[in-house]
C-alpha cells in the first residue's frame, strides 16, 4: 500500500484556497431546493436501514462469494487517516471491471461501524440506472446503497443534473464515488483514451479538492465480469492527488480527467510490474 507523499497531504492544511474565499465559492455551488431535500432525506433513510442491510451485503462478499481484500487493516487506517482529517471535498476515483466495484470499495476502506458513526464517509454512487432499475428489490438496494443513477443514454440536462449534484455533495464534506472510464473494461485494462471528462466537470466547478485514485483487481480477473471471480483475492491500492489545470472550461475539465485517468493507469501499470511479471 503506497503511503501518500509529502505533495499529497490534504491541500486545506497548506491553505492553497483563502477560508474565505472557498465559502464564498460554496455559496455559488447550488442545486434545486427539491434536489437538495430528496438527497437529505435519502441520506437520512440510507442511515436508519444502513445497520439492515449493511451487514447482508458483507455476508454475501465474504462468506457467499468468498472473497478477501490484502492487506484490509492497512487500507482502512490509511482511509480512516486520509478521509477523516478534513472535509475538503473528496472524489474517488476508480477503475472498473465489475458491477459491483463500489461496493467492495465500501468494504475495503472501513468497518460498518464506522460507517454508521461516520456515514458521510460512506461514499455517494452513481450507477447506470440500466443496470441497476429494472427489478424494484435492486431499485430499493440502490436507493439505500447512496446512489444517484444516471442514465448513460439521457440529456445533457439530466447528465447535468447529476454532475451538479455531486459537486453540491462533495461540497458539503460527503465523499462521492465515480469510475473515469464510464463503463466497465471490456479487455481488463484501464483505457486512458476512453476517459470521461465528467469527472472534471465536478471538480472544475469547487474551489478546492482531492482525489483519491483506487486500483483494485482479483488476482484471477482477466476481463470485465459482473463479479469478481469467486473465492478470489482483491488487490487494492489508492494514492491521494490534487489534478490541477491552467486552462479554463471545458480545456480544464479535460486536463483533470486525464491527469485522474493517467494516475489509475500508472497504478495498474505498477501492479502488472510487481505482480504479473
Amino acid at each position: 500500500m503506497n503511503r501518500t507523499h509529502e505533495h499529497q497531504k490534504d491541500p486545506a492544511g497548506h491553505g492553497r484556497v483563502p477560508s474565505d474565499m472557498k465559502q464564498k465559492n460554496l455559496l455559488n455551488i447550488s442545486i434545486p431546493f427539491g434536489i437538495r431535500c430528496r438527497c437529505t432525506i435519502q441520506k437520512w433513510v440510507d442511515w436508519i436501514f444502513f445497520p439492515l442491510l449493511a451487514p447482508v451485503i458483507i455476508f454475501i462478499l465474504k462468506y457467499v462469494q468468498k472473497n478477501r481484500i490484502k492487506d484490509l487493516k492497512k487500507i482502512r487506517m490509511l482511509f480512516k487517516r486520509i478521509a477523516g482529517e478534513s472535509k475538503i471535498p473528496t472524489l474517488i476515483c476508480a477503475n472498473h471491471l465489475t458491477k459491483v466495484d463500489s461496493i467492495y470499495i465500501h468494504h475495503a476502506f472501513a468497518s460498518l461501524p464506522f460507517y454508521w458513526r461516520h456515514f458521510r464517509l460512506f461514499s455517494w454512487n452513481i450507477p447506470a440506472k440500466e443496470n441497476f432499475w429494472t427489478k424494484p428489490l435492486d431499485r430499493l438496494v440502490t436507493y439505500l446503497g447512496k446512489c444517484i443513477p444516471i442514465v448513460r443514454t439521457g440529456t445533457p440536462e439530466h447528465h447535468k443534473e447529476v454532475l451538479d449534484t455531486l459537486r453540491y455533495l462533495l461540497a458539503r464534506g460527503e465523499l462521492c464515488t465515480v469510475f473515469p472510464e464510464g463503463g466497465r473494461s471490456p479487455d481488463g485494462r484501464v483505457n486512458v483514451q476512453n476517459v470521461r471528462y465528467g469527472v472534471g466537470t465536478i471538480l472544475n466547478g469547487l474551489p478546492d479538492y482531492r482525489v483519491l485514485c483506487v486500483y483494485m483487481r482479483a488476482e484471477n480477473q482477466k476481463e470485465m465480469s459482473d463479479l469478481p471471480p469467486k473465492g478470489d483475492t482483491l488487490y487494492f491500492d489508492f494514492k491521494v492527488i490534487t489534478p490541477q489545470s491552467i486552462q479554463t472550461g471545458r480545456r480544464a475539465e479535460r486536463d483533470i480527467s486525464r491527469t485522474i485517468i493517467e494516475k489509475i493507469k500508472e497504478m495498474e501499470d505498477l501492479y502488472f510490474e510487481k505482480y504479473k511479471s
